[in-house]
């Protein structure tokens, strides 16, 4: 066994966490006896600086250093300087980046550690989604207080794929519909403001979707729920509640999912 004087040393210099790095040196060092190479870390370096005082310090020494490195002449920098010490060095990401760019004309936004964020992004996305599906037209027991937005309003009102549509956005939404034959979870009345939208429609547009709906499950067009009596009797009730809790009402009558979604976005936006 050697000393650990003696051992060779791979430094992973990052202006990030160095996660990308590790996975890779770990992978190769796997193929030798690990116990026999050092690995040290050097995260969130950000300056010319602090590159040169890495290199001096460890220049007398048996040591590798792979570098994942974003903005250009911290790269150009430290791989000039291991020449001058006669360090090897391997640039992990720059190359990669540059190929890229290359190929494919697209500017990079050099902007270290945007993979964590991204990977944030993308499971805020799925926490969002697994939450609108569990808040699909929820008249359960459930913590309406846990959403960011909660969108009321009668059958067929496009509550649901606008939930999905919003919840791609990392918007936690629960939906919930209104009927005069029962009421609506208590919750509703007691949430700020503007966590709750109301949408509303003309009449016939709705029959008009209702009885598409029924076409399609090849069921009669003809039914109390396209009778238009009970439909605008359903809407002002939905309009009633929505006046009680004082929320903001949307008329979505030929409004396309996207354009919805971009007002109520608006509404947030506005109110944050």
């Amino acid at each position: 066994m050697k000393n650990i004087e003696d051992k060779p040393t791979i430094y992973i210099i990052s202006d990030s966490t160095g996660e990308t790095a590790q996975t890779v040196v770990y992978a190769a060092i796997s193929q030798f006896n690990s116990e026999d190479i050092k690995l040290k870390l050097f995260a969130h370096i950000e300056s010319i600086k602090d590159i040169k005082g890495i290199i001096d310090k460890i220049s007398k020494e048996k040591s590798f250093i792979i570098y994942t490195v974003v903005k250009p002449e911290l790269r150009l920098f430290l791989k000039e300087e291991g020449k001058k010490q006669s360090i090897i060095s391997f640039d992990l990401l720059g190359p990669i980046i540059e190929n890229i760019e290359k190929i494919s004309g697209i500017a990079p936004k050099l902007e270290p550690g945007i993979i964590r964020k991204l990977d944030k992004e993308y499971f805020k996305r799925m926490e969002a989604i697994e939450f609108a599906v569990k808040y699909d037209a929820c008249q359960r027991e459930l913590n309406l207080s846990k959403a960011d937005l909660v969108i009321l309003g009668v059958s067929r009102t496009s509550k649901t794929p606008l939930s999905m549509y919003l919840a791609h956005k990392g918007l936690k939404i629960a939906n919930i519909i209104l009927d005069f034959e029962f009421d609506p979870p208590p919750e509703i009345f007691n949430l700020p403001l503007l966590k709750v939208v109301g949408l509303t429609i003309d009449p016939d547009k709705l029959i008009e979707i209702r009885s598409e709906r029924l076409k399609a499950l090849g069921l009669s067009e003809k039914s109390i729920y396209t009778n238009k009596e009970r439909v605008v009797k359903e809407l002002k009730y939905a309009d009633n509640i929505y006046r009680k809790i004082g929320c903001p009402i949307i008329n979505i009558t030929n409004m396309a999912i996207e354009d919805i979604a971009t007002k109520i976005l608006k509404l947030i936006k506005e109110g944050k």
